[in-house]
């Protein structure tokens, strides 16, 4: 571990160490952006020449951290981080962060709930978060990739508050939903249209999910006005998501009438609980 930071502190600092590639944000560009929205939270940090670290928290998940890139590696590799104390901070010792595997494209660093912690941590004290790896191109230079703690703190408390107030869903709890309708009815309840409001919100803010939604009836009735009555319900739930800003070309609906039960027509509780329309969130490349 102590030899890990031992050499990381050479490159950084040693005028005689090997030719590396280094990228910072001195002190005057140093900046972290918050991006907010009902069901994510980020924190972004760009990285002059070099491209951006991000902070992501999104509903009912983990704490992430990522590296997006200007120039994309073309294959897999291993990196290694540790936190450096900045001058300010004399006395303090540098932590061994740990590893990383290196995918190709144009996020290849990421790491999971807790070394992001550690870093988000060693942020807040004022360390720099230092990542090392040979370079792309043929592995003759070191590269040094910093994080700067320099006004992390103007910005963390309102990051950790949109965490707090992110949506108490995430995309696998809504991503097969169901809502109910009266006995003869396409008219949405209340209930209905707060599940709505939330799949709303996360269609709006994923760009390539698809919804399909899919409208039921109990066995009351002829055919052909079941039918009839599970499409007007599939109708309402889409000019209710379409209010909401969810584009129309990425909503499909169907209506199957009494085709498709759930449970037996042959009681109340059952005939109450086929007539129901589903929707399910498909993501899309």
């Amino acid at each position: 571990m102590q030899k890990t930071i031992f050499t990381i502190l050479l490159v950084i600092f040693s005028t005689q160490s090997l030719a590396s590639q280094r990228f910072q944000a001195n002190f005057e560009e140093s900046q972290w952006h918050l991006k907010t929205s009902p069901i994510r939270c980020e924190l972004v940090h760009p990285i002059p020449r070099y491209g951006q670290g991000n902070f992501v928290y999104a509903s009912n998940g983990e704490l992430a951290f990522s590296l997006d890139v200007l120039q994309p590696p073309v294959k897999d590799g291993v990196a290694s981080m540790a936190s450096i104390p900045s001058f300010w901070k004399a006395g303090s010792e540098g932590k061994d962060i740990g590893e990383f595997a290196i995918s190709a494209g144009k996020t290849p660093i990421y790491a999971p709930h807790k070394i992001a912690l550690r870093i988000l941590y060693e942020l807040d004290a004022g360390m720099f978060p230092v990542l090392q790896y040979k370079d792309w191109a043929d592995q003759r230079d070191e590269v040094i990739v910093a994080l700067s703690p320099v006004h992390f703190r103007d910005v963390l408390p309102a990051f950790q508050q949109c965490i707090s107030q992110l949506l108490p869903y995430s995309f696998e709890d809504l991503r097969e939903s169901t809502v109910m309708f009266h006995l003869n009815k396409a008219t949405l309840t209340t209930e209905a249209k707060q599940i709505l409001e939330n799949l709303s919100l996360y269609a709006k803010e994923y760009k390539n999910i698809k919804m399909v939604i899919e409208g039921h009836t109990d066995s009351i009735g002829s055919r052909y006005y079941n039918r009839r009555l599970s499409r007007q319900r599939a109708q309402s739930v889409k000019k209710f998501l379409l209010s909401k800003g969810v584009p129309g070309k990425r909503v499909v609906i169907k209506g199957y009438g009494e085709s498709r039960p759930v449970a037996s027509n042959n009681s109340q509780d059952g005939r109450a609980a086929n007539r129901r329309v589903s929707v399910t969130l498909n993501m899309t490349k």
